[in-house]
């Protein structure tokens, strides 16, 4: 449970923070997940690392020290490593994360449990990741998952596959982060 009666225009304005940039890279993700941009409402971004004042342009306002009302801030394993690979690389004020599913499948727990989207939720998210895709055309691409890779397909916009850390586990999805990041960082310093 959000410690604010106004999350969903919290989590909008703290999206739209994250949005304001000239991004170097767009890191599409599968959808939302409970423990982090459900609350957050920013992709690959946990209330941990937003109370610690890890995500760029975003800042809390004045006196809110929580966005949940659980016992201890929410962490999520994904969101560490991305966040760490993109200051690590030099892309953390330059990434747009999205989704390709922008809000939160709720599991068969409800509200604390995730799911994969279904094909209609991806079929109606498809239209703000267009969106955010046709605002910036010549910005790479990376998709973490099978749900956002098959998007990108669909879309038929060119992208860089990351495979889902759930399935391949943490440390193959950092090593692919990694992989991405550091070729972009080259391609940016030669051009």
């Amino acid at each position: 449970m959000e410690t604010s009666i106004n999350g969903a225009e919290d989590r909008k304005e703290r999206l739209i923070a994250h949005l304001d940039c000239t991004p170097k890279l767009i890191l599409v993700g599968n959808s939302a997940r409970y423990q982090e941009s459900r609350f957050t409402g920013i992709p690959f971004t946990s209330e941990q690392q937003i109370l610690d004042g890890l995500v760029p342009r975003v800042q809390l306002p004045e006196g809110v020290n929580r966005l949940s009302k659980r016992g201890k801030p929410m962490r999520d394993k994904t969101a560490e490593i991305v966040w760490k690979a993109l200051y690590e690389h030099g892309f953390a004020t330059s990434t747009i994360l999205c989704n390709t599913v922008p809000w939160h499948p709720e599991g068969e727990r409800g509200a604390g449990s995730d799911r994969l989207p279904t094909h209609r939720e991806i079929h109606l998210g498809r239209i703000y990741l267009q969106s955010l895709i046709d605002m910036h055309p010549d910005v790479p691409i990376a998709a973490v998952g099978m749900v956002a890779e098959k998007a990108m397909h669909d879309l038929g916009v060119h992208y860089n596959g990351i495979k889902d850390p759930d399935i391949v586990g943490f440390d193959e999805f950092r090593e692919s982060l990694d992989a991405i990041l550091v070729s972009l960082a080259f391609s940016n310093a030669v051009a």
